[in-house]
């Protein structure tokens, strides 16, 4: 079997370097794949869901070094994906099926722009989100151009349509037309302490909502040490901007004459500008982090909906600050608590029950306190409030 492998491969071999020795064994799938071969519309994530329980570990089943994190090997449509069993641990190894005629059997190396290799995440998913403004401290605005005016005949701007703006002060071509949106806050906790008399719920009903810290009545609060990284409860770490559309600089001057590109909501006198770049889509590998972070949760779920699932894009309230990535790989947790009769007392209680993983995010955005992420598994719906912390 293996001189046949050998005769439909090339074999490209990766650095045997596991990246974290301190993870629980690799578990494979269900019916996972001796191989697969790589399609146009895969991604990483999905390749290796084919053959692991947790897909976030490919790193791992890769056996790639952290350098290769950083700058992955690519991987294209029509590589053959091979489950190595060859020094009893799993290992996949990525090879290109050899055609018809004389080859010559050696390594290769791909060529192709990395555009076509096989992404990481769906890019279609993120790439707005890539490039466009989405967080922004209050004092930034102070010096951004502001749209002063907008062609007289038009109710509605849409595309080929004036505007104009001051405090244009370069040549650049195209403009991203913003409006500042919500505060990103910490969540506030709905309570501080919970008490017999608080509980009015049936035995046996189960809430699933931010969970009050259970400070018993008459003590102080305790002091949370998840405060010294991500604030505290109500804190604001940055404001949302609502991205609007694009424009065209046509003439800079004291007032500058743009052309509308493209309108995704209603543009107004008043909103602001932004120099829009390039998206530049990386190709990062999962990975987690190194130590546990305390405090993390979810802040919002962009879209101003009140609930997010598979494919959503959600802020979280961890950044630069904490250390995170572009890459990582976070679990999401629902806080729970259950209502019970005691047997003893014959009264209703409350008591915290143990978090429970409803989900899997991909950071693919970091700012200095707020990170956007993708949800890339979700057994439930994700709510504010919810747990971030390795999954």
């Amino acid at each position: 079997m293996s001189r046949i492998i050998s005769a439909l491969l090339l074999v490209v071999a990766m650095a045997a370097v596991p990246v974290f020795a301190d993870e629980p064994p690799l578990t494979l799938a269900d019916n996972a794949p001796d191989r697969y071969i790589v399609v146009k519309g895969d991604t990483l994530w999905g390749i290796s869901g084919r053959f692991l329980n947790e897909p976030w570990r490919w790193p791992e089943i890769w056996r790639f070094n952290m350098a290769q994190i950083k700058n992955p090997h690519l991987i294209y449509p029509g590589d053959v994906v091979l489950l190595d069993y060859s020094d009893g641990r799993p290992r996949l190894r990525v090879g290109k099926p050899i055609g018809s005629g004389n080859v010559k059997l050696s390594p290769t190396a791909h060529s192709e722009q990395i555009t076509k290799a096989i992404p990481s995440i769906p890019p279609n998913a993120i790439e707005p989100f890539i490039s466009r403004p989405l967080v922004v401290d209050a004092n930034e605005l102070d010096d951004a151009p502001q749209l002063v005016g907008v062609d007289e005949n038009r109710i509605i701007i849409g595309h080929g349509d004036e505007i104009f703006a001051t405090g244009i002060t370069d040549d650049h071509p195209v403009w991203h037309i913003y409006r500042l949106g919500s505060a990103l806050k910490n969540p506030v906790q709905e309570n501080d302490r919970i008490t017999d008399k608080d509980v009015l719920a049936p035995v046996e009903t189960y809430m699933r909502r931010p969970l009050p810290a259970l400070t018993p009545v008459g003590s102080e609060k305790p002091v949370d040490p998840a405060e010294t990284l991500v604030g505290k409860p109500g804190e604001v770490l940055g404001y949302e901007v609502v991205y609007l559309g694009t424009a065209r600089l046509k003439e800079r001057d004291e007032v500058s004459t743009l052309e509308v590109l493209t309108a995704r909501e209603e543009i107004l006198q008043g909103d602001l500008l932004m120099p829009a770049e390039e998206p530049t889509l990386k190709s990062y590998m999962p990975h987690t982090l190194e130590e546990e972070i305390v405090g993390g949760q979810v802040i919002s779920v962009y879209g101003g909906v009140d609930v997010g699932s598979k494919f959503s894009i959600i802020a979280i309230n961890l950044g630069e600050n904490a250390g995170l990535e572009p890459g990582h790989v976070l679990g999401i947790y629902s806080k729970r608590i259950a209502t019970y009769r005691d047997k003893k007392t014959q009264r209703t209680r409350t008591i915290a029950l143990p978090e429970k993983r409803n989900g899997i995010i991909f950071v693919f955005r970091v700012f200095d306190r707020v990170s956007y992420a993708l949800v890339m598994e979700a057994a439930r719906p994700l709510v504010v409030g919810d747990a971030v912390k390795k999954p």
